[in-house]
């Protein structure tokens, strides 16, 4: 059983970034409804009691645009859970920052450019940039720990080193550094933000240097297809892959209580106002889910690590977890058979 989760409180977003994952934006079936306060506590009590969780993870859709967040925060940090919140930065404040001072452990929030006029663009909004930056200051200046999240899309990836230092700058404590990874808002946007395997191998070169440079800590928790990109040469920089079906895996809650594998993925295993939670774990879908892999991955030494990537990905972009997700499936012809 993994020790934490993710709960998207909200599917509401003041933002529509072009980068956006999240599965509504992309399947207009997924249901969105909202419970109250009352019976959101109740499912979470329920998600908590099953599960026995160290960190709960919250984000969104923006949690910030939900009014009862400080109760599901209070109720949370009560039962001494650790709390990682995920925002776009627009809507936290001064007065929201000494609200929540000591009960979130980790804030993420975007730095996708140290230009205003790209993160903007991104974001799908003016005048964002400017928030996010007093965000990240605010938080600090109150004694927060914060890590700023860098998505490479093709507007941004030159932006990286300066974008980077002014992270620095403003006082963050890690850095996050994912490549792009497909679905919901983001992959009708494909043409316009996919990178090549060339350029991020050339950013990871970068990160890698400025990690050694500053001594910070930088991240890239989207999986990576290492037939495309050879991570390993990258000493200073962290490395992940699909936790599917093992105990580091990420299991999501939606607003209305649905189970899915992970946030990335539209699988419903089940709900837990209705199901067990170990009776999800176990079932047909979550073993199908575990077990899809491309037919290119068969053969390869690094199929079981790998998992063919973000399968994920691939569901919902093309609806077969068992497909080439989309970097994979764009560069194919430059992977190497490991």
């Amino acid at each position: 059983m993994p020790r934490s989760f993710i709960f998207e409180v909200t599917a509401q977003c003041n933002l529509d970034c072009l980068h956006c994952y999240n599965v509504w934006k992309g399947d207009a079936n997924y249901p969105v409804e909202h419970l109250d306060t009352k019976q959101t506590l109740s499912m979470l009590e329920r998600m908590i009691r099953q599960m026995r969780p160290r960190h709960i993870t919250l984000t969104g859709g923006e949690p910030f645009m939900r009014r009862d967040l400080a109760e599901i925060v209070d109720f949370i940090h009560d039962r001494k859970i650790t709390i990682n919140l995920i925002s776009n930065g627009s809507l936290i404040s001064d007065s929201v920052i000494a609200q929540y001072h000591g009960k979130i452990q980790v804030w993420e929030l975007p730095l996708l450019s140290h230009r205003r006029e790209v993160h903007d663009t991104l974001s799908g909004a003016g005048s964002i940039f400017d928030r996010v930056t007093c965000a990240v200051a605010g938080l600090k200046a109150a004694g927060q720990t914060v890590v700023v999240v860098f998505v490479a899309t093709a507007l941004n990836i030159g932006d990286f080193r300066q974008t980077a230092e002014l992270a620095l700058a403003l006082g963050a404590d890690g850095i996050m550094l994912n490549r792009l990874n497909l679905g919901g808002r983001g992959f009708s946007n494909m043409a316009l933000l996919q990178v090549n395997p060339n350029q991020l191998t050339d950013l990871l070169r970068q990160a890698d240097d400025f990690a050694v440079e500053f001594g910070i800590g930088i991240s890239c928790s989207v999986p990576i297809p290492p037939c495309l990109v050879d991570t390993s040469q990258f000493k200073h920089l962290s490395f992940g892959f699909c936790a599917a079906g093992t105990s580091r895996a990420y299991h999501t809650l939606d607003p209305t209580g649905h189970v899915r594998p992970c946030n990335h993925s539209k699988t419903i295993l089940g709900n837990i106002n209705e199901t067990g939670l170990r009776e999800m774990l176990g079932s047909r879908a979550m073993k199908r889910f575990k077990a899809a892999r491309p037919r290119f991955c068969q053969g390869c030494r690094m199929e079981k690590t790998c998992q063919g990537n973000c399968k994920a990905a691939a569901e919902v972009c093309y609806g077969d977890a068992c497909a080439c997700e989309p970097f994979l499936r764009s560069f194919i012809r430059q992977a190497r058979k490991l």
